[in-house]
């Protein structure tokens, strides 16, 4: 029992070229060669044997030729076109073509060529190379506009529609990125579109999808951290403490204040000391904490007020 596969045919050059799907079941009909080769006044009735000029090698171990008075060309081992371009065997980028030639055992025909040209079928979705297709990245936050990420292509192993024609992205909230390709080399990146402050906000997470012809698309989740620059100073909660009714019988050592402020920067960025910048005999601070100290015997009748000024340094 065969089956018979759809398939046109053109002449070209003295031969002829066949066209035919990639993937055919074992035992699919590609042509029948008497009614191909033989010329129209040549009835059924004349006798000829059809044979392939190989058997084992390449093209020819993919076909057979059944019922060799009829000249059946069949599918005798599946043929994979993606992986007879990987293997360079065809030249994919025009056409992956396979050259036959037939023996035909009659007195008027001796040697004939024939072309099978292997079309492709979309039996691919487009795949990124990234661990369970996601990417962790990060860009500092000063990037000028107009720097772009390198991205890893995505990667399908059909040819020509059935390829990958394109790359959208697709996030929940607005993006200060956009995405650029070239499908010709192969280039895939992103470009900052907008200035970035990671003050206000600190990562990104959104999809690159790859699609093809037929709409199968191949999705890689992105995750951009923005690294942090020195670019926040310090600000302290209040601009002024005061502190009333100190006692001058106040022991020495005494906390009278704690001082507080915060950077929003991360990281060595946002480490903060505090320092007294006026020269006050009388009073100091830890520069951890921003607890300030009595360290002198405080007298009122020498002196009644106190005006300290308090610096807060990043580690940056």
């Amino acid at each position: 029992m065969f089956s018979c596969c759809c398939y046109c045919q053109q002449q070209q050059e003295n031969h002829f070229i066949i066209r035919t799907i990639e993937k055919l079941p074992v035992h699919t009909e590609v042509i029948n060669l008497r009614r191909l080769l033989l010329s129209n006044n040549t009835t059924d009735s004349i006798t000829a044997d059809f044979s392939l000029a190989k058997r084992d090698e390449f093209p020819y171990m993919f076909f057979i030729i059944n019922h060799s008075s009829q000249g059946i060309l069949t599918i005798r081992k599946e043929i994979d076109r993606d992986e007879l371009c990987r293997l360079r065997r065809c030249r994919c980028d025009t056409w992956c073509d396979l050259e036959l030639e037939i023996f035909i055992n009659i007195d008027k025909y001796n040697l004939e060529y024939i072309t099978i040209r292997i079309l492709d079928k979309n039996d691919h979705s487009p795949q990124f190379s990234s661990l369970n297709n996601q990417l962790n990245l990060t860009i500092v936050e000063s990037a000028p506009i107009g720097a772009s990420i390198k991205l890893e292509p995505a990667i399908d192993y059909d040819q020509g529609q059935n390829g990958i024609i394109g790359y959208s992205l697709v996030s929940s909230s607005p993006l200060p990125f956009s995405l650029h390709y070239d499908l010709t080399r192969n280039d895939l990146s992103l470009v900052v579109e907008k200035h970035l402050d990671r003050e206000f906000i600190s990562s990104y997470d959104f999809d690159v999808i790859a699609y093809d012809g037929d709409n199968h698309t191949g999705l890689l989740h992105i995750y951009i951290n923005v690294d942090d620059i020195n670019d926040s100073p310090p600000k302290f909660n209040r601009s002024t403490y005061t502190i009333n009714n100190v006692s001058e019988n106040i022991p020495i050592g005494s906390i009278i204040v704690r001082v507080h402020a915060t950077d929003d920067d991360e990281g060595v960025n946002a480490e903060l000391t505090y320092h007294l910048i006026n020269q006050e005999n009388c009073f100091e601070i830890d520069p951890i904490t921003g607890d300030i100290r009595v360290i002198c015997l405080l007298d009122y009748e020498i002196k009644t007020t106190y005006q300290l000024e308090i610096e807060a340094i990043d580690a940056g």
